[in-house]
């Protein structure tokens, strides 16, 4: 254990040593993504009818608001349940509540540190701290992305069949969930069909990401909890929908939620700000959504998601890190 936080605690001298080094060039990163994010998002709110805006969400009704922060929140307990296996073919055991908090964490990282250490780094510090094994944290917080990833372009893929979009945005669609669906199909594959040496960090490490193979009634569990949370982080934004009055056929959501989520992970803006409201807009306006309303039940969501994080802050506080 002594050399194990040795280890970590040269490890992360190293890190924030080259952090510092790269520090303009980040900060000059992160600065234009702040002007891209503003300025993308002010373009569209120059675009859009601002008193319907603030008509749109002075009118939702407060109970349906509740229910989607609920969904949001369950979001997270169901992230955890999907986490937890995995980290136990690593041999890693920590207690339910304890990873809870550790995602709470990385929300909040995610929201409030977008030019710190991210949100899945988090958890990896602090997996790895309490179990001791940094490379099995490591490889069991990037397996779970390549599965929730897959599932969302699956869960867009089923919707496409139960949505009929128009000639001017159908292929852009298209390409999107295949490309989503072919890269996250292709890396757990290929770690599969493959065998690595571990005389090397790099060989050690994709050998953690391999045990899984072993298990495959572990990964139709993390599976199933994947599409779980692809359908709450849907009934989230339904509901949203709902507080304005605006009812529209669940596959509509189910295709567009996914697609909106993957295309706001895109690393050139903050947290999605601008490409979000746009996509909301562009998705749903061909449903029939006003711009304005789009834009309000964007920035909606992204409140609810945010004040869902400040429990991280709270976690973050209290475990000192």
């Amino acid at each position: 254990m002594i050399w194990f936080y040795g280890n970590l605690k040269n490890s992360l001298e190293s890190i924030i040593q080259l952090r510092n080094n790269l520090w303009h060039n980040s900060y000059a990163k992160t600065l234009l993504k702040v002007i891209f994010s503003a300025g993308l998002l002010a373009f569209i709110l120059t675009k859009i009818n601002l008193s319907i805006l603030v008509n749109s969400v002075s009118k939702c009704q407060s109970s349906y608001l509740l229910v989607s922060f609920l969904f949001v929140n369950l979001c997270m307990i169901v992230s955890t349940l999907k986490w937890r296996p995995l980290l136990t073919v690593q041999g890693i055991r920590i207690p339910f509540t304890s990873l809870l908090s550790l995602y709470y964490v990385g929300l909040f990282a995610n929201n409030f540190l977008p030019s710190g250490i991210g949100g899945d780094a988090l958890r990896i510090y602090g997996s790895a701290r309490i179990s001791g094994k940094t490379t099995e944290a490591a490889a069991s917080v990037i397996f779970e992305r390549l599965l929730a990833s897959l599932v969302l372009g699956l869960t867009a893929s089923l919707a496409l069949l139960f949505v009929s979009l128009p000639n001017s945005i159908k292929y852009q669609v298209y390409w999107c969930v295949g490309i989503i669906v072919g890269v996250c199909f292709f890396i757990p594959a290929a770690l599969f069909c493959c065998s690595f040496r571990e005389n090397t960090m790099a060989g050690r490490w994709l050998s953690q990401l391999s045990k899984y193979k072993a298990t495959p009634t572990v990964l139709i569990k993390v599976l199933a909890l994947s599409f779980l949370f692809q359908a709450l982080m849907v009934l989230a934004n339904v509901f949203i929908f709902s507080s304005a009055g605006i009812n529209l056929p669940l596959a509509v959501h189910f295709l567009n939620i996914p697609v909106i989520m993957a295309v706001s992970m895109l690393p050139v803006s903050i947290n999605g700000l601008g490409i979000r409201e746009g996509m909301y807009i562009i998705l749903y306006g061909y449903a029939g959504v006003d711009s304005a309303r789009a834009v309000s039940f964007s920035l909606l969501f992204f409140i609810m998601v945010t004040l869902a994080s400040l429990a991280g802050g709270i976690a973050l506080l209290q475990r000192k890190w």
